[in-house]
C-alpha cells in the first residue's frame, strides 16, 4: 500500500475477519495474478474499514472490489485511497462493464459505494438534502387582481375578446391554459342574479360559477365573439397553439414585466373561495385537479385572517 493513511474500521466479528483475511477470487488469469497479489492487502483493509456485519456481506464486498482493484492497478500502476472514488467506480460500472447485466452492475455499484464511503469519504459526493416542495404560487392581492381586470379591458388590444376571456376565465373561474383555449361561448350558462357559470371542457369537465368581479369581462368577451360572421368558430381563442392562453396572458400586464400568471390567477380564485367560506366539498368539485399540498399552502395563508375565536365559532356546526 502507499503511504496514505489507512481507513480505520470498527471491531469485526471473528468470523467476518476470517473471511476478509482468507477470501480469494475463484478465477484468476495469469495476467491478473501479479496485480491481484499487489492489491489484495489493500482490498482487505478497505473491506474491513467498511465494517461488514456478516461473512456474506464481507464476501459481497470482496467480490465487488477485487476486480476493480486489479483493473485500476493494471491501468494506473497503483491502487490506493485516491483511486477509490465515485468517478472511477462509474467508469468501471458504466464503461468497462457496460455489457454486463444491469442487475450485476447495480449490485456492484451498491457494494463499491459502501466501501468507498468508508475508505475514502472525500472521494464521494455528498448527497444534497432534499430541497423540499416549492410552496404554492402566491395569489394576487386585491389591488393586483383589480389591476389585471382593468388591464384586460384596455382598448387597443388585438382580438380584445381573448384577453377579456383569459383574465375572466382564470381569475374568475380558475381555468388553466388548455381549458381556456377549449372554451366556447355556448359553454356559458346563466345562474340568475346576473351571474354566469362555465361548463369546462377537457379532461376534467365541471360547472364553475364565475366570480362576480369577472362577470363583466366574460360578458364583454361573449359579445365580441357573437359579432363574428355566423360561420366563424364560437371559441374565444382561435388558435391551435397549445400555449396560446399563456401568450395572451402575457399581454395582460401591470407594466415592468408584471404579466398575468395563469397559475397565480388560479390560486387567486382558490383563495377567494377560501375567504368566501365555500364548503371544501363544493370547492373540490368546481376546482378540478387540486393537490392537497397546494390547498394546504393556500389554507394556511388564508387562515391568518381568522382569529382563534372566529375559527371556534365556525366549528360549532359539526
Amino acid at each position: 500500500m502507499s503511504g496514505d493513511k489507512q481507513p480505520a474500521g470498527g471491531v469485526l466479528a471473528p468470523e467476518v475477519a476470517s473471511v476478509i483475511e482468507s477470501w480469494k477470487p475463484r478465477l484468476i488469469t495469469v495476467t491478473d495474478a501479479a496485480a491481484l497479489a499487489a492489491v489484495m492487502p489493500t482490498v482487505r483493509a478497505f473491506v474491513a474499514a467498511a465494517g461488514p456485519c456478516t461473512p456474506l456481506a464481507a464476501r459481497r464486498m470482496l467480490w465487488a472490489l477485487t476486480p476493480m482493484a486489479v483493473w485500476l492497478y493494471r491501468s494506473l500502476g497503483v491502487f490506493d485511497l485516491r483511486t477509490v472514488n465515485h468517478d472511477n467506480v462509474e467508469i468501471w460500472i458504466s464503461q468497462i462493464n457496460a455489457k454486463r447485466h444491469p442487475g450485476w452492475r447495480n449490485s456492484v455499484r451498491a457494494e463499491l459505494k459502501k466501501i468507498g464511503a468508508a475508505a475514502n469519504p472525500l472521494g464521494w459526493p455528498r448527497q444534497p438534502k432534499p430541497a423540499g416542495r416549492p410552496p404554492a404560487s402566491e395569489p394576487y392581492t386585491p389591488q393586483q387582481e383589480a389591476g389585471y381586470i382593468d388591464a384586460a379591458a384596455l382598448p387597443g388590444l388585438n382580438n380584445p375578446e381573448r384577453p377579456l376571456w383569459v383574465a375572466g376565465g382564470s381569475i374568475g373561474a380558475g381555468l388553466n391554459g388548455p381549458e381556456l383555449i377549449a372554451a366556447e361561448i355556448g359553454d356559458l350558462q346563466e345562474l340568475g342574479d346576473g351571474r354566469l357559470a362555465v361548463q369546462v371542457r377537457g379532461r376534467h369537465p365541471r360547472l364553475v360559477p364565475i366570480r362576480g368581479c369577472c362577470t363583466d369581462l366574460v360578458r364583454r368577451a361573449v359579445a365580441l365573439v357573437e359579432q363574428r360572421p355566423s360561420q366563424t368558430s364560437r371559441r374565444f381563442i382561435l388558435s391551435t397553439d397549445r400555449n396560446a392562453a399563456y401568450r395572451i396572458a402575457d399581454t395582460v400586464s401591470l407594466g415592468r414585466g408584471r404579466a398575468l400568471s395563469l397559475r397565480r390567477a388560479r390560486n387567486t380564485w382558490l383563495t377567494a373561495h377560501l375567504h368566501a367560506e365555500t364548503p371544501l366539498l363544493a370547492l373540490n368539485e368546481i376546482a378540478g385537479p387540486l393537490s392537497a399540498a397546494t390547498l394546504n399552502d393556500l389554507l394556511s395563508a388564508a387562515a391568518r385572517s381568522v382569529s382563534s375565536e372566529q375559527a371556534a365559532a365556525k366549528g360549532m356546526g359539526a
